[in-house]
């Protein structure tokens, strides 16, 4: 059974970047600079869609590395209560 990806949440971003979208399903973004011609756009996308499995899109897509090493948790003791601190 094949896994369906889910389309990512899309930020806002500066008005020197923008998304390009590397399947038609908007399931693979990448961002580019606004400022390519079309023509550097149309190549920058070829060469990206060309080498989209070599791409970690999640941490579980990242060849050789744990997701274990990519998290952590914070161990508490039952007895202790969570404290906001306020920043230093």
């Amino acid at each position: 059974m094949e896994e369906e990806r889910k389309v990512p949440e899309l930020k806002q971003l500066p008005s020197h970047l923008k998304y390009v979208f590397l399947s038609d399903d908007a399931s693979f973004p990448a961002i580019i600079s606004s400022k390519l011609t079309h023509l550097e756009e149309e190549k920058l996308l070829r060469v990206l869609t060309s080498n989209k499995a070599a791409m970690g899109w999640t941490i579980s897509d990242l060849k050789g590395i744990s997701p274990t090493f990519c998290m952590h948790k914070i161990k508490l003791e039952a007895e202790f209560k969570p404290v906001v601190q306020p920043q230093r």
